[in-house]
């Protein structure tokens, strides 16, 4: 089988390169890329979780690359794990990764956000309507907040107010977040189709409508 072949070829990058080999690292994540697009997601955990294992042992459990494998995992196995183990997984990498990283690192500020998307899809949205408003008051209380990380705030939380049912909200931040996309000016070879403006022109429209027929 094609996947039987590559790791093969995994193991002898490993024992020519070494396992932390660029190299050796990039055919590894290529390989689980690989089986998640064939369809084979018991096969990519398998990997995953030994990526997580292996990295905690020659890295340390607190080594950025461990915390980055175990986002990983936790991106494969989300569609098979139940809603409270994924929650619970994703809000101890959050926990983790602020105390290592700091509570302002990207890393630390976009597992939070998933914690808040993952309780909205489970159901859970007025606990995940609470994450965003936490994740929001924290950035909103820096001297300079990072714009990125604040207007994915908003999104979120957008996206969790209209789940919860509270439109009028939700359009608040849809508007703030189309107000600053209308301001920002992109390099010349990004945002050649102006998706995400189209996108929340559309959602604010939705949420206008919604608001009226109430």
């Amino acid at each position: 089988m094609a996947g039987d072949k590559a790791e093969r070829g995994i193991e002898l990058l490993t024992r020519t390169l070494g396992p932390w080999h660029p190299g050796t690292v990039e055919a590894r994540r290529k390989l689980r890329f690989w089986l998640l697009e064939e369809g084979d997601r018991a096969a990519a955990i398998r990997l995953a979780q030994t990526e997580v294992d292996d990295r905690t042992a020659a890295l340390g459990a607190d080594h950025p690359d461990t915390l980055a494998a175990r986002w990983e995992m936790i991106s494969i196995a989300s569609k098979t794990l139940d809603w409270p183990t994924v929650i619970a997984e994703t809000r101890r990498l959050a926990d983790d990764r602020a105390r290592v990283l700091g509570p302002y690192h990207r890393d630390t500020l976009s597992a939070r956000h998933f914690v808040g998307y993952y309780l909205r899809d489970s159901g859970a949205t007025a606990e995940a309507v609470q994450v965003f408003t936490d994740v929001l008051a924290d950035l909103e209380a820096l001297e300079r907040p990072p714009e990125k990380e604040l207007r994915g705030a908003w999104v979120g939380l957008a996206y969790a107010l209209e789940r919860h049912g509270d439109v009028e909200r939700a359009l608040h931040y849809v508007e703030k977040e189309l107000a600053a996309e209308q301001v920002t000016v992109y390099p010349e070879d990004e945002n050649l189709g102006q998706y995400h403006l189209t996108m929340l022109r559309e959602w604010r429209d939705r949420l206008r409508g919604k608001q009226a027929a109430r």
